[in-house]
Formats: C-alpha cells, structure tokens, sequence
C-alpha cells in the first residue's frame, strides 16, 4: 500500500499530473488488455481493442503528451518533397522557456523505452508458444510502440541549429505518396501488352 501512496504522490509533483497519468495508462491499457483481454473477449474483440489502444497511445503520445510532458514533439513527413523525413519541435527552439519538470521527464521518458522493450517481450514468448495470430498483435505493438520512442529520441538528440538531415538517422522509410515511378510502370506494362 506504502508504493501506491508513493507513486501517488509522486503524480501529485508534476507539473501535468492528468497529462502524466493519461500517458501512464495509456502505455499500460494496451499490456493489461493483451494479458488478459482473453478472459472476458474473444481473439478478434481482442485484437481490435489493443489495437485501438495501440493507435490512442500512439497519437497522444506523439502529439500532446511529449509535448507538455518534455516539450518536443515530432512529425514524419510522407511527401517526398525533401530530403527532411522527420519535422521536430522542441524546448531549443525557444530559450530559455518553461523548465520541464524532472519527475515529468523521467516517467516520459522511462515509460517510453520500457514499453517497446516490454512487447518485445511478449513476442518472443508467442513465439514459444507457436501464437502466430498473436504474434501479429505484438509485432504491430512493437512498430508503434518502437516508431514514437525512436522519433522522440531523434527529437531530443536533435539541434535546431544545424542543417541537413533533421533526423540524422538510418531509418529512411518509403515514399509510397509520391508515385514517382508509377509512370515508368505503366510504360514498362504497354510494352508487353502491346506484343
């Protein structure tokens, strides 16, 4: 009972006690649902509930929990039109601004390289187990979970001053909007309809 009245408090000294709690569950409802969402809900109900916990962690996390709780924030341009796939905002950009809170920090921060690791995890135990329905559910945990800590890490590593790359990453990911060959596909196909 003394750890809950700790952690309790320990909310209580943030400076964004609901945003932290909000960011809180939302790592932790996706976990308890695929634990034991077997017990009361079919495979499908399942899937689609941690699924849509999933999505729900995703974007508030990414979009207005990291900002309040570590003032950055990223975004993945798809477009193509650059060579910049990743857009940051963060704390650097307007100094000297708002202190973030340490206790804000390093819950954000804990809880979002813990989750990946914690999905990773389960994965391995589907595995094991020869749950491959599951192991769908936890390898698309894994690739949200793991594409907001890996964004977040590059915004926090990320300074405004310096050009180039923003991301400085390895990661490239497809311009699949673009469709810059779709042309040549189409050519390459009336090619071999025409003989």
């Amino acid at each position: 009972m003394d750890h809950v009245k700790n952690f309790y408090r320990t909310i209580l000294g943030s400076s964004h006690p609901l945003v932290l709690s909000v960011h809180l569950s939302g790592k932790a409802a996706p976990i308890v649902f695929y634990v034991i969402g077997s017990w009361f809900l079919s495979f499908t109900m399942q899937f689609i509930t941690v699924l849509l916990l999933l999505a729900t962690d995703f974007y508030l996390t990414k979009n207005i929990n990291g900002r309040k709780l570590v003032q950055l924030r990223w975004w993945y341009n798809s477009s193509g039109a650059d060579n910049k796939t990743f857009t940051f905002e963060s704390y650097k950009q307007y100094p000297p601004g708002p202190p973030i809170n340490p206790i804000d920090s390093r819950l954000f921060w804990w809880s979002t390289y813990v989750t990946p690791v914690v999905w990773i995890v389960f994965g391995v135990m589907c595995l094991l187990q020869f749950k491959f329905l599951y192991l769908i559910l936890v390898a698309m945990a894994i690739c949200l979970t793991g594409w907001n800590a890996y964004g977040f890490r590059n915004c926090d590593k990320w300074e405004p001053n310096q050009d180039g790359n923003q991301s400085g990453s390895w990661i490239q990911m497809p311009s699949l909007p673009a469709f810059n060959n779709l042309s040549r596909l189409a050519g390459l196909q009336s090619f071999f309809q025409s003989n």
